[in-house]
């Protein structure tokens, strides 16, 4: 039982991940370049990202909430460095 929960969570990590760093990729070039409707299209197609990369496992439950929880890692890894760094700064 372990190997059918443990083994589609891992895959479905991997592939939120992967779908998440590709998607901050695209955040930094639309960041670099902000002017024009290149930036506006590129939100767009962040979102749809996002959106086609749940929508891909959505039969499978458990792939689906690895993938929800590899799209949120690199959001949080970022929050927490940055929190890091202002409360080491703040005392001193």
């Amino acid at each position: 039982m372990l190997e059918s929960v443990l083994f589609p969570a891992v895959i479905g990590f991997a592939w939120g991940l992967a779908v998440s760093v590709f998607n901050r990729f695209l955040a930094w070039y639309a960041l670099s370049r902000p002017k024009g409707m290149l930036s506006t299209l590129i939100f767009v197609i962040r979102q749809l990202l996002l959106v086609g990369a749940m929508a891909m496992v959505y039969r499978n439950v458990v792939m689906l909430i690895g993938t929800a929880l590899g799209l949120l890692a690199i959001k949080n890894y970022i929050f927490v460095k940055n929190m890091y760094v202002l409360f080491r700064e703040r005392k001193g």
